[in-house]
């Protein structure tokens, strides 16, 4: 049902090949891949020619698409198989967290509990908007890996714990953003062994587990490269692991520790890989981030939304996810309170744990997912419990009542929906002194795939574009982009930032310097009305009103509506470089 749903809501952008940034430029790099380019290799050679970009992504992640495309393209062809791999491959990730979710709940109640937290994996839009067709890129599997890491839980045992410990191996591999909530997991653990020293083991294999699966995961996707980068596992991530690991194994040895003392220890062992890790990589003690330029952080870190935190998203957004997980923040309560014995000692630790992945979610919102996969078994069991009752009310009107208030808490995103109904619709407006007027609200060109593949008519060059249409334009076109919203290219961001930001003379010498050959604008799109607010007197801006300087040659078929392209003229030379 869950497929059918996702897969109805996203048929328009399917049949029309439209994929998000970071899903279209996936597409690419399993393009590569399967073009010849190494396993090994990560460069996109087409995002800041000629040297090319060291993505920071995982072939774990590209080898699932990889292989859809190579049994479907001759059976298909090449653009269909496209399109099947969009649509079999988020369904996968969709299947598998699914499977995890219910088999954990299975395992923790009962099969009708089961499938009632299998199917809050619907209700909660940071989880399901990363599961559905066109969604190829790594955010599905994380949460997949997350679902697997929480069954593991659900055993309780030593092999969940394995469990728990290579799907968070996985998760890690994929991408770092999920070394905070693999910290979590081990708190979990060691919350356990702090309650009963007999459940130290399991700590000690969660840990082993990491360590050894992101060593595997390592040298399977990215095999001899050990070059350090701060933004992905790399050798000083998994000696840190690895100490760690080691570290706990020896405290274990010794099962009659005072807390006060077994806390002290791996503390001590924590602190020692942490030693270690700065000894080896000192420069990745700080963000990732910390190095960009400052144009680049802040007219693109500071803009993307995801990664900001949750009180700066939309109250339509933020509001309803924040409202379910709240709700099974509580039913984990009641849990923790009705149960008795390990039962009652289990959900006391899952709600500490709970706690934290919604700590880290309100931090980056991109996070709450996370979150989202750890309250689908509490909100399970709370549905369960509601319709239990309800079955033995008296009357009609009771029950309406009741069903009624689960809905909302359960789907407390309706209320906005209404909301956004009963807003007026927005004016007509023309943008005054555009080529070519614009409505608001009309349809983006920018995003068509059959207007940018327009592009094709042009030779082959360097296009300045857009952080957002970069990706869109590397997947419909034979062309190349200056850059795209991906931090390892940050001069070349800074770059093209500069070029639509400052004056138009110093853009010209900003753009011409590069080499690039045509310059790129979308006039209805936010990335561009940003830099046009924030610099009225900017290229950008000037671009948007109709005003184009001598260096810019506009192109045929590319003046009016909003994609806008223009050729770059080099200094001295009446025709562009090819």
């Amino acid at each position: 049902m869950l497929s059918a749903l996702t897969l109805a809501f996203t048929l328009e952008r399917l049949l029309s090949l439209e994929l998000r940034g970071d899903d279209a430029l996936r597409l690419v790099q399993v393009r590569d891949l399967i073009g010849g380019q190494p396993w090994f290799d990560l460069h996109q050679y087409r995002i800041d020619p000629p040297q090319g970009v060291p993505m920071h992504w995982s072939r774990l992640v590209d080898g699932p698409i990889a292989a859809v495309l190579l049994v479907l393209t001759p059976l298909l062809g090449a653009t269909h198989a496209e399109i099947a791999a969009m649509v079999i491959v988020p369904l996968l990730t969709l299947a598998a967290t699914i499977a995890f979710v219910g088999c954990a709940a299975a395992r923790l109640f009962d099969l009708r509990t089961a499938g009632f937290a299998a199917l809050t994996i619907g209700l909660l839009s940071p989880v399901l908007f990363q599961l559905q067709p066109t969604r190829l890129d790594h955010h599905g599997w994380q949460l997949a890996a997350t679902a697997a890491a929480v069954l593991g839980l659900a055993l309780r045992t030593r092999k969940g714990a394995w469990l728990a410990g290579m799907a968070m191996a996985l998760g890690c591999t994929i991408s770092l953003e999920m070394v905070p909530l693999s910290a979590a997991f081990a708190g979990y653990f060691a919350l356990r062994w702090l309650e009963d020293s007999a459940q130290r083991w399991e700590l000690v294999g969660y840990l082993q587990a990491l360590a050894g699966g992101l060593i595997l995961a390592f040298a399977f996707a990215l095999g001899p490269n050990l070059k350090q980068y701060c933004d992905a596992i790399g050798p000083a991530y998994l000696a840190f692991f690895a100490f760690v690991a080691l570290a706990v194994t020896a405290v274990a040895r010794f099962p009659l520790l005072s807390p006060l003392v077994l806390g002290a220890l791996l503390g001590v062992a924590g602190a020692g890989g942490v030693a270690i890790f700065a000894g080896l990589a000192p420069q990745c003690l700080g963000s990732p981030f910390a190095s960009l330029d400052p144009v680049v952080r802040d007219y693109w870190y500071l803009l993307v939304l995801e990664g900001r935190p949750a009180w700066e998203q939309s109250a339509e957004v933020a509001v309803p996810p924040l409202i379910q997980i709240a709700l099974a923040l509580a039913a984990t309560g009641l849990l923790a309170t009705r149960g008795s014995g390990a039962s009652r000692w289990f959900w006391r630790h899952y709600a500490v744990l709970l706690t934290a992945s919604l700590v880290l979610g309100l931090i980056t919102w991109r996070s709450m997912g996370f979150a989202g996969i750890l309250a689908t078994l509490p909100l399970g069991w709370f549905v369960a419990h509601v319709l239990a009752r309800l079955e033995r009310f008296e009357g009609l009107v009771p029950k309406l009542v009741t069903l009624a208030g689960l809905v909302l808490v359960l789907m407390p995103s309706l209320g906005f929906a209404v909301a956004e109904r009963l807003r007026p619709e927005p004016a007509y407006v023309v943008q005054a002194g555009a080529t070519g007027p614009l409505q608001a609200g009309a349809k983006n060109d920018c995003s068509d795939s059959r207007e940018l593949a327009r592009l094709n008519g042009l030779p082959r060059g360097e296009i300045l574009s857009l952080f957002d249409r970069g990706p869109a334009i590397l997947m419909h076109t034979h062309h190349r982009v200056t850059a795209t919203g991906h931090h390892r290219a940050g001069p070349a961001m800074a770059d093209a930032l500069n070029t639509y930001l400052s004056d138009p003379e110093k853009a010209r010498m900003v753009a011409q310097s590069r080499g690039a050959d045509y310059l790129l604008i979308c006039t209805d799109i936010s990335e561009a009305e940003a830099y046009a607010q924030a610099r009225p007197k900017g290229l950008a801006a000037r671009l948007m009103r109709g005003e184009t300087p001598g260096w810019l040659q506009p192109i045929a078929g590319f003046t009016k509506g909003p994609l806008r392209v223009w050729r770059i003229m080099p200094d001295g030379s009446p025709s562009p470089r090819r």
